[in-house]
């Protein structure tokens, strides 16, 4: 009992260290020592396939709830969180050379219509704090374009949309310069091709598919704009990778 209340107390601690923005603790990472691999995860970037991805290199197995050594944990997203290397620096990811670190990135607008599929529509999330959103005078079923035009209210009313929408350059601490490999997100099956060196039986999770489907055709210029002007550190950060410009030139 002792031992798992300084575990508890150790785990609050890490947390505050995070929110307050301390930057020894900016950047959640999952770190495999045998392996010498570390992954920084971003939600809607296929975090969860790739979580359980790891979990089968460590372990054989993917992440189980029902097994006894996991009653501690929520999910596979539980359980990486809490461990004791879970948060990390920059400086101390950049001096982890004998580690591969990499990284998936997806491209802003898409992956916050991904976040609205699937949190807001498939999910009804916001249905969670519907008195809260009616003080706003905003429904907890928004269509796509209110949405996006109402993401910061959305995102200061629910933890959960503003974790799933947060750009992905707060999750790397706005560098990529530690990163030994970066993989788009429609590149994923290089990734998993990589990850099966360690694990050469290894299987991804099937992707979340069926639902609602959107697209960025369905954004209003002044929506996607909108969404942009949010990303644009994002489109600052991954301009090697996705561009905005596309979208602008539509307005």
């Amino acid at each position: 009992m002792i031992t798992r209340t300084i575990k508890e107390m150790k785990l609050r601690g890490r947390f505050a260290a995070r929110k307050l923005g301390l930057s020894g603790w900016q950047i959640h990472q999952i770190c495999l020592q045998d392996e010498k691999l570390i992954y920084i995860p971003i939600p809607k970037n296929a975090c969860t396939s790739i979580k359980q991805g790891l979990h089968q290199i460590e372990f054989g197995c993917i992440f189980d709830t029902n097994q006894p050594v996991n009653k501690p944990y929520v999910d596979v997203h539980d359980y990486y969180k809490k461990r004791s290397d879970a948060f990390s620096s920059t400086d101390a990811l950049e001096s982890s050379t004998e580690f591969i670190r990499f990284a998936i990135v997806r491209d802003p607008v898409k992956r916050l219509i991904s976040c609205y599929r699937n949190r807001v529509i498939d999910l009804e999330e916001l249905k969670k704090n519907e008195s809260s959103l009616q003080k706003l005078g905003l429904d907890a079923m928004p269509d796509i374009n209110t949405f996006v035009l109402n993401l910061k209210e959305y995102r200061r009313v629910s933890k959960s949309i503003e974790h799933h929408s947060r750009p992905q350059a707060s999750f790397f601490g706005n560098n990529l310069n530690y990163l030994d490999k970066i993989f788009p997100f429609d590149e994923i099956d290089q990734l998993h091709q990589f990850l099966k060196t360690y694990r050469p039986g290894l299987k991804f999770l099937k992707r979340k598919s069926g639902g609602t489907s959107f697209s960025v055709e369905e954004l209003t210029d002044e929506s996607l704009k909108s969404a942009v002007d949010f990303y644009h550190m994002d489109y600052q950060l991954l301009w090697d990778y996705y561009s905005s410009e596309e979208y602008l030139n539509r307005i």
